[in-house]
């Protein structure tokens, strides 16, 4: 069962939580440390997105909510689109995540990616506003962008920060960011796919139809 941590001074309503509390476990189920989730390939990565983009992160607030289980606590993560690859063409786009913290509360989930302003990165999400985590497959939804010390291109590594140097490794287990070892961190570009090429691949994969998602 997945951990999660409430952390409050006095909030007896803690115990209206419990039905959320059970849903996210049977959504979740972590293989510590992070959420368990079934790596799609690349074609279903793309299929089973509704929107695609590359932007920067411009701002991160967390929110309670109203739900039939009682308060709950998300975090709204506003990026500057930069280029629209699938669905919206809006100048900006705002992710809704379970979790955060207001106040002297927070809600903790295991495994759910956390987001940096000023980060650049392709997202790949659906059911936005709709779904405890909109990232298609969590981290698997998300590749950021940074700057090859040696040629200075834009390159692409995975959510734990380490290379993607071809489409077919999204298929492949995330090692946790805390098993990455400081060589592998210090080496992240090394071998890493271009943007263009990235993006090239995602915009080849849609004008060919990706049909109809299934994640396994």
């Amino acid at each position: 069962m997945p951990r999660y941590s409430f952390l409050s001074a006095s909030d007896l309503r803690l115990r209206s939580f419990f039905c959320l509390f059970f849903a996210l476990a049977v959504i979740f189920a972590p293989a510590s440390p992070a959420m368990s989730v079934v790596a799609p390939t690349f074609e279903q990565l793309v299929a089973a997105s509704d929107t695609i983009v590359r932007g920067t992160v411009t701002a991160i607030r967390s929110e309670e909510f109203d739900s039939s289980q009682g308060r709950g606590i998300r975090t709204l993560v506003t990026l500057r689109v930069e280029r629209a690859l699938k669905g919206s063409t809006a100048d900006t786009v705002t992710i809704s995540l379970l979790g955060g913290t207001v106040g002297k509360r927070t809600l903790h989930v295991i495994g759910m990616p956390a987001f940096e302003v000023g980060r650049r990165q392709v997202v790949f999400f659906a059911h936005n506003g709709t779904s405890l985590c909109p990232l298609v497959a969590a981290g698997h939804g998300r590749y950021h962008i940074v700057a090859d010390a040696t040629s200075g291109r834009d390159v692409v590594t995975r959510d734990n920060h380490l290379p993607l140097s071809s489409t077919d490794e999204i298929a492949l287990p995330l090692i946790p960011s805390a098993a990455v070892n400081a060589t592998a961190r210090v080496n992240a570009t090394a071998g890493a796919l271009s943007l263009a090429s990235f993006e090239n691949q995602i915009t080849d994969r849609l004008s060919g139809g990706a049909g109809t998602p299934v994640i396994p």
